[in-house]
């Protein structure tokens, strides 16, 4: 398969209209993903199986991240996290070439993407506290909570969604807040900062190469709990929807 037959299949039209709006995929991530598909078919290798080794990677990122207060290792970290990016989207084509979509590829997909983006915002909390090069504005450990309560709200408002949409809950909001194609542009912008294999990883690698992670970690708290509290509102108000037929558990 050529590079523009596999591009065609792995990337239906509505599929490159959601995917234009996040630029750091557009621009280096899906095309190098695409170059990296068709070696994977050639070898037989199973999406799940791509999926399970990106999972991996970004737990090795995480790792090298965290583990030393060097450079190199804190370059290498960053560099497994774009490498999971890559393979997150090595998977679906794959998939989509070999007509080996499931349900569980599903879930591993979507089990890898949390994880990446926990690891990375706990990762850069614990490297700027074990960073001695950085100008601290607060004390060292600061950043390791500042690290994990940004991990926590940037997947905290995802679960509230999906919860909502596993409910039988007809909502404006779900559609407003699922539906890429109709972001607005403050949507789009927040879109590109906070998703774990767009923007927000040449955020990460500049501040790794100015010793600013307490920098990037203080602020993607503030972005991630902006998110959470305008999505909170937006799920959780009560705007006259309807509920399925088969009911929802009641509080007592």
């Amino acid at each position: 398969m050529t590079y523009k037959e596999i591009y065609d299949i792995a990337m239906p039209s509505g599929k490159r209209k959601e995917e234009r709006m996040n630029l750091w995929v557009t621009i280096a991530v899906r095309p190098l993903s695409i170059y990296l598909t068709k070696p994977f078919i050639d070898r037989k290798v199973k999406p799940t199986t791509i999926t399970k080794i990106s999972v991996w990677a970004s737990v090795i990122g995480f790792f090298f991240l965290v583990m030393s207060n060097s450079l190199i290792y804190s370059l290498i970290g960053w560099l497994f996290f774009f490498i999971w990016a890559v393979l997150d989207g090595v998977d679906g084509n794959v998939a989509r070439c070999t007509n080996q979509c499931s349900p569980l590829g599903d879930l591993w997909d979507t089990t890898g993407g949390y994880a990446a983006m926990v690891l990375i915002y706990l990762g850069a909390g614990i490297a700027a506290f074990r960073d001695t090069n950085l100008y601290d504005f607060t004390i060292a450990p600061h950043y390791l909570i500042l690290g994990g309560a940004t991990a926590i709200m940037s997947i905290f408002p995802r679960l509230v969604l999906h919860k909502k949409k596993s409910s039988g809950i007809e909502s404006k909001a779900i559609k407003e807040l699922s539906v890429k194609q109709d972001f607005s542009l403050s949507k789009v912008i927040g879109m590109n900062l906070v998703s774990p294999s767009g923007a927000l990883q040449l955020v990460l690698l500049a501040s790794i190469l100015t010793h600013t992670l307490n920098y990037f970690i203080a602020v993607y708290f503030l972005i991630n709990l902006s998110i959470m509290m305008v999505s909170l509102r937006a799920l959780l108000r009560d705007d006259n929807v309807k509920t399925s037929q088969m009911g929802t558990k009641q509080n007592t």
